[in-house]
């Protein structure tokens, strides 16, 4: 087992003590009557905020987007933001254009919240709430388990939130907690069942030469993700798209050298056309679900979660490949291609 794969082994257990440790970290910040959450972050800090900001919106019942740091100036905070609730999100809390951004919001009255992956983060200096990730140790550059445990500090701030403002009752509340809980029992087993396939497959897709992932608008921040670990770890060309946004010219540059991988959450009814058509130029194509099929095209994680809780599963399989498929190329995921490029680059306050 090498560092990643232990890092995704313990996030079950891992989200569980942010849940445990939940009403109090968000008791203040649900106080101040927010109806507007804005988030920002980069890289995987993002895709949790991409991924997560509609669930938000229909649990706490208020505004919630999430955007790159680079688009937040003054003019797009232009008006009040007396109840605009900024959260920068970053891993490692050292992000110099995290904390650039959150400093623009702060000057234009947004009450900032920061996300860091550890206390005492750089962007803790500008926060008015501070909302740490208890993520735990993980010290693989390619973060597994962060990516969980930031998405699930966002939807319990949601939650809180909403019911605070009404929007949820205890009831449900307390329900939404349950299918939390249940969707964790059961990601071990999904774990099983992608490792098994990708364990089985690792030789042939060790192999790749360019990777797309695609899949529907309701997992994007998973596809963006999920893109991202592979390039980071393969060190091959990746890249992610919803669904749609794949119909419009990317089709074009499908050749016999391309995998394709499609996250299916059984909303896209043109999934098996697309497998057929794109079938005329490369056999390299994959489906992943949740069913209990599993061959030589398809991983089904066999398990049963609520819709709005795939989240916490989906990336998995994408996750373990970047685990496996890295040391048949001759690489160390859990290592950086430069261990002191964010000090080189001056991106980062400190080299994580």
């Amino acid at each position: 087992m090498n560092l990643i794969q232990k890092y995704i082994q313990e996030t079950p257990s891992q989200l569980k003590e942010i849940i445990k440790g939940s009403q109090e970290l968000f008791r203040n910040v649900v106080n101040r009557n927010i109806e507007r959450i804005i988030i920002t972050g980069s890289g995987t800090s993002y895709h949790s905020g991409t991924q997560m900001q509609q669930l938000m919106r229909e649990k706490s019942g208020i505004v919630v987007d999430a955007y790159y740091p680079f688009y937040i100036t003054p003019e797009f905070l232009k008006g009040s933001n007396a109840k605009t609730l900024f959260v920068g999100i970053s891993q490692g809390g050292s992000s110099f254009t995290t904390y650039d951004a959150m400093k623009v919001a702060k000057s234009q009255g947004c009450t900032i919240a920061s996300m860091a992956g550890e206390k005492n983060a750089y962007i803790d200096e500008l926060a008015d709430e501070i909302l740490t990730v208890n993520i735990g140790e993980e010290k693989a550059g390619a973060k597994t388990k962060g990516y969980y445990a930031t998405k699930l500090n966002l939807l319990l701030l949601a939650e809180y939130i909403g019911l605070h403002n009404g929007t949820l009752n205890d009831e449900i509340f307390n329900q939404d907690m349950q299918k939390i809980n249940e969707t964790l029992e059961v990601f071990p087993d999904a774990y099983e069942s992608a490792f098994s396939w990708v364990n089985e497959h690792k030789n042939t897709l060790a192999e790749v030469d360019n990777i797309r992932v695609v899949g529907p608008g309701t997992a994007y921040g998973d596809v963006l993700e999920s893109a991202l670990k592979l390039l980071e770890t393969c060190r091959v060309p990746v890249t992610g798209y919803e669904f749609n946004e794949f119909i419009h010219g990317i089709y074009n540059a499908i050749d016999d050298k391309s995998t394709v991988f499609f996250l299916d959450d059984g909303t896209e009814p043109r999934l098996t056309k697309m497998l057929e058509v794109l079938g005329q130029w490369t056999n390299r194509l994959y489906v992943v679900d949740f069913s209990k099929v599993t061959n030589k095209h398809k991983i089904g994680y066999s398990v049963q979660v609520p819709s709005n809780m795939q989240t916490f599963i989906f990336p998995l399989a994408f996750q373990i490949m970047a685990s496996i498929l890295p040391e048949l190329r001759g690489v160390d995921p859990s290592k950086p291609k430069d261990p002191k490029f964010h000090m080189e680059l001056g991106s980062k306050r400190y080299n994580h």
